[in-house]
């Protein structure tokens, strides 16, 4: 019996075409069990997006870029449908093209997720430890956003 060496290389790297001017590099994992729990991942990441555009103060982006990123490590097939997608794709484009979020993209995000939890807070909850909760939270996605959330430079800048 010949003993073969095992391969510490568990991905595969291919170089799929995004657009003309982009590239991305899926790294595609070889082992079956791995590919599909990167795939679950995604299909969940994938879902969370998808409500976040009907429930008021769930991230879309976050988890539409999540459900990319795991895609990518799992299904080319997968991760060119969400890419091509026509309400996510091009938010996930935007973002890898730009690597962030502008400022005025930040203060906009900023903006809404305060009005949201501004009336979540006072219109729709009751109860004062909840409010509280609502606003904690409102106050740190604030925060991530502004401070921890990649800053990226405006394509086109406003003259002067």
């Amino acid at each position: 019996m010949i003993n073969k060496p095992r391969q510490n290389n568990l991905s595969i790297s291919k170089e799929v075409t995004i657009s003309r001017a982009e590239e991305m590099e899926l790294q595609i994992k070889k082992n079956k069990i791995v590919r599909a729990l990167y795939s679950i991942g995604g299909t969940v990441a994938l879902i969370l997006a998808i409500l976040g555009i009907f429930v008021p103060g769930l991230p879309v982006t976050p988890f539409a870029l999540l459900s990319a990123a795991l895609y990518a490590r799992s299904s080319e097939k997968l991760y060119r449908w969400l890419l091509n997608n026509k309400i996510l794709g091009p938010r996930i484009k935007n973002y890898q093209r730009r690597k962030g979020i502008t400022r005025k993209g930040k203060m906009g995000v900023i903006a809404f997720m305060t009005a949201m939890v501004l009336f979540s807070s006072f219109v729709v909850i009751q109860i004062i430890s909840i409010r509280v909760a609502i606003l904690s939270l409102g106050l740190i996605g604030s925060l991530v956003v502004w401070f921890i959330v990649p800053t990226a430079i405006d394509d086109h800048p406003e003259k002067s």
